[in-house]
């Protein structure tokens, strides 16, 4: 038996799983599903980062009210007019409820989208 007799006996279907352009091709996708994953959860980690620091940012912010006014402000405009805290409200919002003057106030950063 010739080997052209061999190739016409085998299934179009073997052919095609043992071609070496559907094993690149699935070897490619699989690499691709596997950088999408990657890729998402990196920038869920950044997000993360980003809300933790605007969250620090606030509160180092009304920390240092308090140490130069001897009181935390009653608003974040206090804190963006006189202490050089700038908020992205395209992006995330910031809840800060006052609870004294000597207290320090509850301090939430929400993403928006």
């Amino acid at each position: 038996m010739s080997r052209s007799d061999i190739i016409k006996q085998t299934s179009l279907p073997r052919r095609i799983l043992g071609s070496a352009w559907f094993k690149m091709g699935v070897f490619i996708l699989l690499f691709l599903v596997l950088l999408i994953l990657v890729t998402g959860r990196a920038d869920s980690k950044v997000q993360d980062r980003q809300l933790e620091f605007l969250q620090d940012a606030v509160r180092r912010a009304a920390v240092q009210s308090y140490a130069l006014e001897g009181r935390y402000p009653d608003n974040l405009a206090h804190l963006e007019e006189n202490y050089g805290l700038v908020i992205d409200r395209n992006n995330y919002a910031v809840y800060y409820e006052p609870m004294g003057d000597n207290l320090l106030p509850q301090i939430k950063v929400i993403p928006l989208s």
